[in-house]
C-alpha cells in the first residue's frame, strides 16, 4: 500500500444542494489523508478561463485525490499564487482572478463559502447573499473514498427541504454520530445511496457525492 501524504483543504461537511432551495452549508478546514495523485477532470477548463483572465496559461499540476470541491480550492490557488510569480500578480490580484475563474468554473454559491474558508482558516455557516456566521468545530482529519455523480433527487418534500436546512447548523454545534447518521439517511432517501457501518459520511462534492471516512 502506497504511504499515506496529508494534505489542508476546505470541506463542505455538511448540506446537500437542493436546486431552487437556499438552504445552509457547513464548510470546515480539514486535514486530508490520501495516497494518490491525479490530473484534475476540471483542469482544462480552469486553463482556458485562467488564460483569458490573464493572458497565460498556468502551469498544469497534479492534485491530491481528495473531494473535487476540495482539490479545485488548493489546486486553483497554487496554480495562480505559481502564475502570479511569473507574471508579478500581487497577493489581491490572485484572489480577484480566482473569483472571475470561480464564477464561471462553477454555478454554486457554496464555492465562495469554501474560498471564504480557504482564506480565514474558520469553519463557517454560509447561506448565498447572506454573511458567513463563523462556528467552532473540532479540527477534522478525514479520507475520501469514492465519489458518485449526482442527478436530480429521486424525492423531495417540505420536511426534507427543512431536515436538509437543519443539518448543517446541528452538526455545527458538534459532529456527533446521530446527527451524521440523520445526514446520511437523506442521501439515501434523495439519491439512494448507501453508507457502510463505521465513521463514514456523505459530503455534497457540486456535480457528485463523496463518501469520506472521519478518521477522528
Amino acid at each position: 500500500m502506497p504511504q499515506d501524504s496529508v494534505i489542508e483543504a476546505p470541506l463542505i461537511l455538511s448540506g446537500i444542494w437542493i436546486d431552487g432551495v437556499n438552504n445552509p452549508f457547513l464548510v470546515v478546514p480539514a486535514r486530508f489523508l490520501y495516497s494518490r495523485l491525479e490530473i484534475p477532470a476540471w483542469w482544462s477548463r480552469f486553463s482556458e478561463l485562467v488564460k483569458e483572465a490573464t493572458g497565460f496559461e498556468p502551469t498544469p499540476l497534479l492534485g491530491a485525490d481528495i473531494p473535487l470541491a476540495s482539490q479545485y480550492a488548493v489546486m486553483s490557488l497554487e496554480s495562480l499564487k505559481a502564475l502570479g510569480r511569473r507574471i508579478s500578480l500581487t497577493e489581491e490580484e490572485v484572489w480577484e482572478t480566482l473569483d472571475l475563474v470561480d464564477e464561471v468554473m462553477f454555478e454554486y454559491y457554496v464555492i465562495k463559502a469554501v474560498r471564504h474558508v480557504q482564506r480565514k482558516g474558520t469553519p463557517i455557516l454560509y447561506r448565498e447573499a447572506e454573511d458567513p456566521v463563523q462556528v467552532k468545530t473540532a479540527s477534522l482529519t478525514v479520507r475520501k473514498l469514492m465519489s458518485y455523480p449526482l442527478v436530480r433527487p429521486s424525492y423531495v418534500d417540505n420536511s426534507v427541504i427543512h431536515l436538509a436546512g437543519m443539518l448543517p447548523v446541528l452538526l455545527s454545534e458538534g459532529i456527533d454520530q446521530a446527527n451524521v447518521n440523520l445526514e446520511n439517511g437523506l442521501w439515501k432517501l434523495l439519491y439512494d445511496l448507501n453508507t457502510p457501518p463505521g465513521r463514514f459520511k456523505w459530503v455534497w462534492d457540486m456535480q457528485w457525492a463523496s463518501l469520506i471516512e472521519l478518521l477522528n
